[in-house]
C-alpha cells in the first residue's frame, strides 16, 4: 500500500470514523484495556458508543499524522463533554481534554490494526465529580 493510499484511508477515517474504513477482521487495541476489540462490528459499535453516545460532538484538535507505506501514526488532543455512560459510569457533563496517540496499519484500502494510547488515569480524574469542600 502506497504512502498516498495510506494517507487517503486515514484522512477519510478521521473525517467520519466510518466503518467502511475498517477491515472485517480489524483488531483495535485500546491499550488501557486487557483485550482488543476484534472485527468490524465490535470496533464500529465501540466507536459509535464513544463518539456518538459518551462524547457526542467530541473533536480532535492539534492533530498530526505521519504516514508511511501501509502504516501511520497520529497524535491529537481529544476534547469532548461526557454526556453518555462510559464504562458503566453515568454521564458527568464534564468537559475532558486528553492527549491521545495511535498507530494504524492499513492494507487493501482498510485499517487492519490500530493501537490507541492515552493515559486512562487522566481521563478518570477528569470525569470524577468535583470534591465538595467540607
Amino acid at each position: 500500500m502506497s504512502v498516498e493510499e495510506t494517507g487517503r484511508v486515514l484522512s477519510a477515517y478521521f473525517a467520519d470514523h466510518g466503518e467502511q474504513w475498517l477491515a472485517v477482521t480489524i483488531e483495535f487495541h485500546d491499550m488501557s484495556r486487557p483485550e482488543p476489540y476484534r472485527g468490524r462490528e465490535q470496533v464500529a459499535a465501540w466507536l459509535h458508543h464513544f463518539y456518538g453516545e459518551a462524547f457526542p460532538g467530541a473533536r480532535a484538535e492539534e492533530a498530526r499524522l505521519v504516514v508511511g507505506d501501509g502504516i501511520a501514526a497520529a497524535d491529537w488532543v481529544f476534547r469532548g463533554r461526557h454526556l453518555g455512560s462510559l464504562a458503566g459510569e453515568p454521564p458527568s457533563g464534564v468537559d475532558v481534554e486528553l492527549p491521545m496517540a495511535a498507530v494504524y496499519e492499513v492494507g487493501g484500502g482498510e485499517i487492519v490494526r490500530a493501537r490507541l494510547y492515552y493515559d486512562s488515569a487522566t481521563l478518570t480524574r477528569q470525569l470524577a465529580p468535583a470534591a465538595v469542600p467540607s
